[in-house]
């Protein structure tokens, strides 16, 4: 069984159980392998989640930093490059396990592993107002600065979060259609 697999396995229990109601016994039976072969790998279940956790924010550091790079997003005009990401990340939340794990962890954080979970959100968070801050840079037509800019779109991006992790997808689109227009008023000149 590789670490992969064992990896795949226990974010699925982590986005369905919690971190409480996940028990490496369950992760095991579920890969096949005993519980002494998954000790082998981790040796305890918080030790499984900080590996994964650290993984998962790598993975969607540089998603962000290749979103924003990417030539063709860069040809779209400044409403449609940040309305693209905001629906791009809904599908990603949607579509790929570790950025549900992600995002649910950051809000949902066991006391066991509050202050490495905050840090390593903290450097996600760091890597996408850099590039935020950047984008808008290239854009002077905006009444903000970039820096405000970017705050700006990281809080309804957070209030937008708050949509997938507690509500529905439906929830999220309708509450987007609205704060996005409020969004885009309120930075335009």
């Amino acid at each position: 069984m590789s670490k992969k697999r064992i990896k795949e396995i226990a974010i699925q229990h982590f986005n369905r159980l919690g971190y409480e109601g996940t028990k490496m016994a369950q992760i095991a039976e579920e890969a096949g392998i005993r519980k002494q072969s998954l000790a082998y790998h981790y040796s305890s279940k918080k030790a499984l989640l900080l590996e994964l956790y650290e993984e998962v924010v790598q993975e969607e550091q540089q998603f962000v930093r290749q979103f924003f790079s990417d030539s063709v997003t860069q040809t779209h005009a400044l409403d449609q490059q940040l309305y693209a990401f905001l629906h791009e990340h809904k599908n990603r939340f949607l579509t790929h396990p570790n950025v549900a794990f992600m995002y649910i962890l950051s809000f949902i954080t066991p006391l066991e592993v509050h202050d490495f979970v905050l840090a390593k959100y903290r450097t996600y968070l760091g890597t996408l107002k850099k590039e935020l801050a950047a984008v808008f840079t290239r854009h002077p037509d905006i009444r903000l600065s970039p820096e405000e800019a970017t705050v700006a779109f990281v809080t309804v991006m957070d209030g937008l979060d708050v949509q997938l992790v507690y509500e529905t997808r439906q929830s999220y689109e309708q509450a987007l259609a609205i704060t996005w227009n409020v969004f885009w008023s309120g930075i335009q000149r």
